[in-house]
């Protein structure tokens, strides 16, 4: 019974909050529209619009005070001056799921602002929600992350360039460059793959989409003249045709796992394009397309002896490259005569 009653009171919110906006931004429903769209019977919109009186947006009424026709704030009213919009009431289990994705920020981008937020989400649990105990009840952690505190400016004018569709002209040093360098940028998107955080954009001197990782720039300035993203960017490709972030020409990768590795293999999803079969000793073999030789010789890396590469024939030359420079370096130094 609480869940019902706490479900329709959310119900109830969110109709109050639509209703408001509507009439403040100059839309006249009638009674018989709002009971189409939201699914209630007539009693119920006439409920919902006495609480909306009540708490600060008074409509036009007749002189006894019965609203008819189509319904319109008073005379008057300024909508700035009115009381604020009620909040729409969220749920334990909303709260929880909020409180935990923002402690899961805490090592990414922006992870102090999201701090803020759960405090304002702790605040919207009020007495009975027990909101001291929300944020205790959820945790998470991250190893081998990138402190994003001194990015966070160039983060917010990547944000503003993308939404307003504004060339920017960064400062950016690759670590394959001694030196920063200064270009014209057109960022498309934000995109945090696998603990860091990058930006997809067209840098129009190389003619191309060029993926930055945004704590390698030093400088980020908006420079007020706008551009048209290109209408084949499709982010969806880069996020199904990529294994990480690096963007490659797919290819069909088969990798062999032993049986002590199976199950932890086939309980992830490692890649969209992923398929999985069962081999007769117990193992597993996992097939997928994907680009990034370098990503993908790391992640098989990881495995250790457990993993084997069937193919690509290239993909497999760079695991055992990586492994037979590695084990040199545990090879006992001979002695010198």
């Amino acid at each position: 019974m609480a869940g019902r009653d706490a479900g329709r009171a959310e119900q109830q919110s969110v109709r109050l909050v639509s209703i408001i906006r509507m009439l403040t931004e100059g839309a006249r429903p009638t009674v018989r529209q709002l009971v189409s769209r939201f699914g209630v019977s007539r009693e119920t919109i006439y409920r919902d619009i006495r609480l909306i009186e009540r708490i600060g947006y008074p409509l036009t009424s007749d002189e006894q005070g019965r609203i008819f026709g189509r319904l319109q704030l008073a005379p008057g009213t300024n909508p700035g001056a009115s009381p604020p919009l009620p909040a729409p009431a969220l749920t334990r289990r909303e709260l929880t799921a909020l409180a935990w994705a923002v402690k899961q920020a805490r090592q990414h981008p922006l992870g102090g602002a999201a701090a803020g937020a759960l405090s304002k989400l702790q605040a919207l649990a009020g007495e009975g929600a027990a909101a001291g105990t929300i944020a205790r009840a959820v945790d998470g952690w991250e190893r081998g992350v990138k402190d994003y505190g001194p990015s966070e400016g160039f983060i917010a004018a990547l944000a503003e360039a993308i939404i307003s569709t504004q060339r920017c002209q960064v400062t950016y040093k690759s670590l394959r460059r001694d030196a920063p360098r200064t270009f014209a940028y057109d960022p498309y998107r934000l995109v945090f793959v696998q603990g860091a955080l990058y930006c997809l954009g067209y840098a129009p001197e190389r003619g191309k989409v060029v993926t930055l990782a945004v704590d390698r720039l030093h400088d980020v300035r908006l420079t007020g003249e706008t551009f048209t993203v290109d209408p084949g960017f499709d982010p969806e490709r880069y996020r199904t045709e990529a294994f990480g972030v690096v963007w490659e020409e797919p290819m069909t990768v088969v990798v062999r796992f032993g049986a002590d590795q199976a199950p932890y293999v086939q309980e992830r999803q490692w890649h969209p394009t992923q398929k999985l079969r069962a081999l007769p000793d117990g193992g597993v073999e996992i097939t997928f397309r994907a680009g990034g030789l370098l990503e993908i010789t790391r992640w098989v890396l990881g495995w250790g002896e457990a993993a084997e590469v069937i193919k690509p024939a290239r993909l497999r030359q760079a695991v055992a490259a990586a492994l037979d420079h590695a084990a040199a370096r545990y090879r006992p130094a001979r002695r010198r005569s």
